[in-house]
């Protein structure tokens, strides 16, 4: 890994914070683990994509949406990489009984959507959620990692991208 590379560079850092966000979290209210720590976490990651890119806009005379694509896209790689292994690390080592905090919030967010969704529909709901595995083993942390390489990683990085790539230059 080369710590030369802004996005690289950028990426440690924005999985750092993240991490380090995640576990303020735990520390000072560990519910909001599973409320604000992935909102807060994808805002940093943002503002470390866009640096990067912002790094690499400097290097050139011309950025396309290529060019632009890759520094977000590979910051936002190596951080999600950082905090899926910490969230890993935090679930199975650090706090296991997060584990059952999480059904008990889905099963709280199942009863309060229940007057939506209508009685037959909320016991069901609720009986999936009691046979549900919501332990977050390798399987479950790698399919993450992949699923948040598509959202948010690439659909931002492409935001990103296109808003921050240079307008074709006129033909003169």
């Amino acid at each position: 890994m080369d710590l030369e590379n802004p996005a690289i560079k950028n990426g440690v850092y924005a999985g750092l914070a993240a991490c380090g966000i995640l576990l303020l979290f735990y520390l000072v209210k560990d519910r909001m683990v599973f409320t604000w720590a992935s909102w807060v976490s994808t805002i940093i990651f943002i503002y470390f994509m866009v640096m990067s890119v912002r790094s690499e806009k400097a290097a050139l005379e011309h950025m396309s949406f290529n060019d632009a694509l890759k520094p977000a896209f590979l910051t936002f790689v190596v951080s999600n990489l950082l905090y899926i292994t910490f969230y890993y690390v935090l679930l199975n080592f650090i706090a296991p009984d997060l584990v059952e905090m999480q059904r008990k919030i889905a099963m709280e967010t199942m009863e309060k959507m229940g007057n939506l969704m209508g009685e037959d529909a909320m016991e069901e709901g609720i009986e999936a959620l009691e046979n549900h595995d919501f332990s977050f083993g390798l399987k479950t942390a790698a399919l993450s990692f992949a699923w948040g390489l598509i959202f948010p990683g690439f659909i931002v990085s492409a935001i990103i991208a296109l808003v921050m790539k240079d307008r074709k230059p006129e033909a003169s």
